[in-house]
């Protein structure tokens, strides 16, 4: 790029057509070849530099928005289309050395992939300190028995020993050898295993699990939901009325409400209309109930468009920043701004055990909420952003290299937002006495708030 080009595009509103040459990520791992009108993705550890993905200049507009170029054109900033994050890049003379270096290794070495997978978590990994895991020592336990047995067998069996300790939901590897995730196990799979096991049920845990979802789900379009029930966002948002106090919103998924996969732009765009429509069915309502008891998440923009049409007023949502280096990088500040039209009354927010990554984003957006009830289990704990990776051998995988803090400055990775009332999801007691245990609790708590505000008025007459 000439100065004038610089000059020019740090003025207007620069493209990716104007940044030719070598750019690395800050954080994120990531390296960036942008010619005349082709691009090549680069992922780089301290010993690799292999090239991931490639494509003509204008693909990146489906990656990257909001492009902003520093003045003397060494550095850029662009958000991630399928996030909130704003990564940063500085320019470099020329590839790394080690992009040639890939040459000198096999691609299905053993010994060379437990290096490349070590040094990626290394590098990436952003909670081993939150964790209480030395992966140093992991290195040192593991590197002999795959150099005592190279084989692809030995080196998944190491991973999957080495990523194990870390207890995170987040955390996924993918090989034709088997899929593994280190996700801790909920106790309410703990709970309902017992239960299998007390009356001699045979059945799966995923099957047991489905089986009560449904029909809790069908206990409260029947017993609980007076009136109509509405659906909209490709069936993954339901709202409807508990009572003429209570309005009633049932968010699944915080992604595919435009009904097209990876679509987060469209889903946005999505959520606009269909909360448009809830506002207009149950908006005037004084209390809302938010159910994301089963809601595993998706795409923070997403759960931030949500936020936005209940938010009294722009507030801080929470902070992030990634692994770079031997540290962070600076602290991101994410905001909700109120949308046009939001809803005024108070909000209670049902989650549970398996309400996960943006549906705890959503809740971590709401904190700061003036009428804000949290009523149920602590969300599960793993809130940051999963980064992709790939290993020389075809095998890729996913980690956690983001912490996430609540506008207090707190951390709820690993340990979950905690309720302010606490009660089980699909305990066994609500589901003898046919009754849902956190809407008993709503219809309660909002009858006593209209009978507190009944008598004020009654004293103001």
């Amino acid at each position: 790029m000439t100065p004038a080009q610089r000059r020019g595009s740090s003025l207007s509103s620069p493209d990716f057509a104007c940044l030719q040459g070598v750019w690395r990520s800050q954080g994120y791992g990531t390296v960036l070849l942008i010619e005349e009108d082709w691009y090549t993705l680069f992922e780089e550890t301290t010993i690799s530099c292999r090239k991931i993905h490639e494509g003509s200049v204008e693909e990146l507009d489906n990656y990257y928005e909001d492009l902003e170029l520093s003045p003397g054109g060494q550095a850029f900033s662009a958000h991630r289309v399928t996030g909130v994050s704003r990564i940063r890049f500085r320019r470099l003379k020329g590839l790394p050395a080690s992009v040639t270096e890939n040459h000198r290794h096999r691609s299905k070495d053993p010994r060379h992939n437990f290096e490349v997978f070590w040094r990626t978590f290394h590098e990436q990994y952003a909670l081993f300190e939150l964790k209480g895991v030395a992966w140093d020592r992991a290195y040192h336990d593991y590197l002999p028995q795959v150099n005592a047995n190279p084989s692809q067998e030995t080196l998944f069996a190491a991973m999957v020993a080495m990523l194990r300790p870390l207890k995170d939901g987040h955390i996924r590897l993918h090989s034709p050898l088997g899929h593994y995730r280190a996700g801790a196990e909920p106790a309410l799979f703990r709970r309902l295993t017992r239960e299998l096991e007390d009356a001699n049920d045979g059945r799966e845990l995923t099957s047991y699990l489905g089986d009560l979802k449904e029909s809790a789900r069908d206990l409260i379009h029947e017993d609980y939901l007076s009136g109509a029930l509405s659906h909209g966002g490709n069936r993954l948002v339901e709202w409807g009325r508990l009572n003429d106090v209570i309005g009633y919103l049932n968010i699944r998924a915080m992604a595919g409400q435009s009904g097209k996969s990876g679509k987060p732009a469209a889903d946005i765009n999505a959520v606009d209309r269909v909360m448009k429509r809830v506002l207009a069915d149950v908006g005037e309502l004084p209390n809302l109930v938010i159910d994301l008891r089963n809601n595993g998440g998706g795409y923070d923009g997403v759960a931030l468009r949500i936020a936005a049409y209940l938010m009294d007023r722009k507030r801080l949502a929470f902070t992030k920043s990634a692994r770079h280096g031997n540290g962070f990088t600076g602290k991101q500040s994410v905001y909700v701004t109120p949308a046009d039209e939001t809803y005024q009354g108070n909000l209670f927010v049902l989650t549970s055990e398996l309400t996960a990554s943006a549906a705890e984003i959503f809740v971590l957006s709401l904190l700061q909420h003036p009428r804000l009830n949290l009523i149920g289990e602590p969300t599960q704990g793993i809130l940051s952003d999963t980064l992709e990776r790939h290993l020389p051998n075809g095998w890729h995988l996913t980690l956690s290299n983001e912490i996430y803090r609540a506008y207090d400055g707190e951390i709820y990775e690993d340990v979950g937002i905690p309720p302010h009332i606490r009660l089980k999801y699909l305990g066994r007691k609500g589901r003898e006495e046919g009754k849902d245990p956190m809407l008993e609790r709503v219809i309660k708590l909002a009858d006593g708030s209209c009978r507190r505000g009944s008598g004020d008025q009654a004293a103001q007459r």
